[in-house]
């Protein structure tokens, strides 16, 4: 299901604002599974740590440039076509 909603977010984001760049922030669990397809990846892109709360949060960020956004908006696209050939 995730892996629906990334390739949905991806077009919807590339078809409403062409960006130069998309980011967001995942648990390292879901990098470590692979869950979000993801291009690029860094360690520390938020770290939250409540000692008081015993909370501690260590995300990652994600990211992909506009031109790998675009091909793979097209990908999807022509392979969309090739089904139905």
């Amino acid at each position: 299901m995730a892996k629906i909603m990334t390739g949905i977010a991806r077009g919807v984001s590339f078809a409403m604002w062409a960006p130069d760049f998309v980011c967001g922030l995942a648990g390292r669990w879901s990098v470590d599974k692979d869950v979000y397809d993801t291009w690029h990846c860094e360690p520390g892109g938020s770290i939250l740590r409540l000692v008081e709360e015993n909370i501690v949060d260590d995300d990652w960020l994600l990211w992909a440039t506009g031109a790998e956004l675009r091909s793979f908006v097209d990908r999807q696209h022509r392979s969309e076509f090739d089904v139905f050939s």
